[in-house]
């Protein structure tokens, strides 16, 4: 994908709905049931940047979730089989 599409793709998402929203969120819930670290703390950090900006509540619990996969990795917790 070229870099001009790519940023085409990210604002979009960036300024999408409430369904993106929830999208979105329930992929970082897949990434993090396969450990994929990276992946989710990605779309955390996406879902922070959207138009459709969490509440504080819902902050605090993304800035909980970031800290809790950088645990995890320097855990090095495994993927559930």
């Amino acid at each position: 994908m070229s870099l001009s599409l790519t940023r085409l793709a990210t604002a979009r998402l960036l300024s999408a709905g409430p369904e993106t929203c929830k999208r979105l969120e329930a992929q970082v819930l897949v990434a993090i049931m396969k450990a994929e670290w990276s992946h989710a703390r990605q779309l955390l950090r996406l879902r922070l940047q959207m138009r459709l900006a969490p509440d504080a509540r819902d902050r605090a619990a993304i800035e909980r979730l970031l800290n809790l996969i950088d645990e995890a990795e320097a855990r090095g917790v495994p993927p559930d089989p």
